[in-house]
């Protein structure tokens, strides 16, 4: 016979129900592990090419933070491989945590930004004619961060196409061709990243056209005391790979005759490892250029108005 349920009381548990309650006293948590090893960020770096912007600027942000812990393991490389690429990401936070990121390497070790220069001057080049104004107006920013760290590797081995890029993004026109429409490119272009511009193309000048005595505020009897060593041949060099610019172990494409592609051929061609070399380039194809544009730029005052007449300054201590 079947049992009558009566209201308000709950219903009888079958015969053959299991008691699945339990007590207990502590709850155990696997940990995090909060402190970051090399084994745990290598998994990371996949999230550098992640749909989700802020998944890129988080994954730039732990990374910057790891970096004095990763700094000498063999992490560096893939990271670095992976991450200048984002030099011409279409997020300005991710490009922004790109440039903190080769901050803090810098400060910690700034040769590890030297063996990467190839990569880094070849998206610089890439961003700065980017169809992207704002990718482009941001590509000197990165210019500066790696002249901080690095300006005498940057300009021996880029020092004409890198002149060439900054000229692009001042709107000044590349060289040897008909710049006529720049002026008008240039006061289209905000007074903001124009004095960005500049200073880059005053801290480009200032590590190509000038050695490394003349950039400090040493005494000067103390320099030419010392000049004798720096000059001495047999020393151990003290960037890497110093004959790189002779190519004996490396394969590169043609470039086009000069004939066809103008004076820039030849000039991109020339290996420009001293000062002299540097000098004379800019002379005879950047110099002229420059000093016109500047002047016009100085009557509009500004902020922009002084950082061309700083670049006026550096100018004239060096070649007048």
């Amino acid at each position: 016979m079947r049992k009558k349920l009566k209201v308000g009381k709950p219903k009888e548990k079958a015969r053959n129900a299991t008691d699945t309650s339990f007590v207990s006293k502590t709850i155990s948590i696997r940990n995090q592990h909060l402190d970051q090893n090399p084994h745990d960020l290598t998994k990371r770096l996949t999230l550098l090419k992640h749909h989700n912007i802020n998944v890129r600027k988080e994954t730039l942000t732990t990374f910057q933070k790891s970096i004095p812990s990763i700094i000498k393991s063999r992490l560096m490389t893939p990271l670095l491989t992976q991450s200048i690429p984002l030099i011409c990401d279409e997020s300005q936070q991710v490009r922004q945590g790109l440039i903190d990121l080769v901050d803090e390497i810098g400060s910690h070790d700034a040769e590890i930004l030297k063996l990467h220069c190839n990569i880094f001057v070849l998206y610089i080049n890439m961003a700065m004619t980017h169809i992207v104004t704002q990718i482009q107006a941001d590509s000197t920013k990165f210019l500066s961060h790696l002249l901080k760290y690095c300006g005498d590797e940057v300009v021996r081995k880029s020092w004409v196409k890198l002149l060439n890029g900054v000229f692009g993004v001042l709107g000044w026109g590349q060289v040897g061709k008909n710049d006529s429409a720049s002026i008008v490119q240039t006061k289209k272009r905000n007074a903001k990243y124009v004095t960005i511009h500049l200073n880059a193309l005053y801290t480009l000048v200032e590590y190509g056209c000038q050695d490394e005595r003349a950039r400090s505020d040493g005494d000067t009897a103390e320099t030419t005391e010392d000049s004798g060593t720096l000059r001495n041949p047999y020393l151990i060099p003290d960037y890497p790979q110093p004959f790189e610019h002779l190519k004996l172990f490396t394969r590169e494409l043609k470039v086009q005759d000069a004939t066809s592609s103008g004076v820039n051929a030849t000039l991109l061609s020339l290996a420009t490892q001293d000062i002299d070399t540097r000098k004379a380039v800019f002379i005879e194809q950047f110099l002229p250029i420059v000093r016109k544009k500047i002047e016009v730029i100085i009557k509009e005052g500004g902020e922009c108005g002084k950082s061309a007449n700083k670049l006026k300054t550096l100018l004239a201590k060096i070649f007048d």
